[in-house]
């Protein structure tokens, strides 16, 4: 019953900040708690669309990118066949800026590698770059780096084996994002 309480709550409070009028001469930060709230509701086309006008008054916000990042691949999960690749190569991007503003944010890695490691080869993803990744984590915290090895390489064994190469060949030739063909 709590958790009902907390979600009601959650898309009242998205709802009202989604409704509030904001004008040309608010600033951005204004913008990052819309997007923000609205994110926590899962809006996230909306969640975007704050996070963007908010990286117009500070291109240079690495969180500002991290978010943004976050709400496109979200986007990306429950987009349609034809607009998932455009939305998780707008979530590379922003992820990649924000790693690339601040190189040493355990978050933001982490976020980008868990991007990588879900993410197919043609849409900016695959293990070879969660490989480069993980080994970078590695040498800032060798602890959170086994852990994440550990994970690469389960990956890296179940994208093996005739089933995968099946299920890569019917993805790629029918551009799909996600499963065609289950996991066994």
């Amino acid at each position: 019953m709590r958790y009902w309480r907390a979600c009601v709550l959650m898309m009242v409070s998205a709802g009202w900040a989604a409704a509030a009028p904001i004008v040309a001469g608010d600033t951005g930060s204004r913008w990052e708690s819309t997007g923000r709230t609205l994110f926590l509701a899962c809006e996230f086309k909306d969640a975007a669309r704050a996070f963007v006008r908010a990286l117009a008054d500070d291109p240079e916000n690495a969180e500002l990118h991290y978010w943004l990042g976050r709400s496109y691949a979200h986007m990306a999960d429950s987009a349609s066949l034809f607009t998932a690749p455009r939305q998780a190569r707008k979530a590379r991007r922003s992820l990649e800026r924000a790693v690339a503003i601040e190189p040493r944010n355990q978050e933001y890695l982490r976020e980008l590698f868990d991007f990588y490691l879900d993410s197919p080869d043609w849409s900016g993803g695959g293990l070879d770059r969660a490989e480069v990744l993980a080994e970078r984590i590695s040498a800032l915290d060798p602890s959170a780096g086994a852990a994440l090895q550990m994970r690469l390489a389960a990956s890296a064994k179940e994208h093996q084996g005739p089933g995968w190469f099946l299920q890569r060949s019917i993805l790629r030739t029918s551009g799909a994002v996600g499963e065609l063909v289950p996991h066994r």
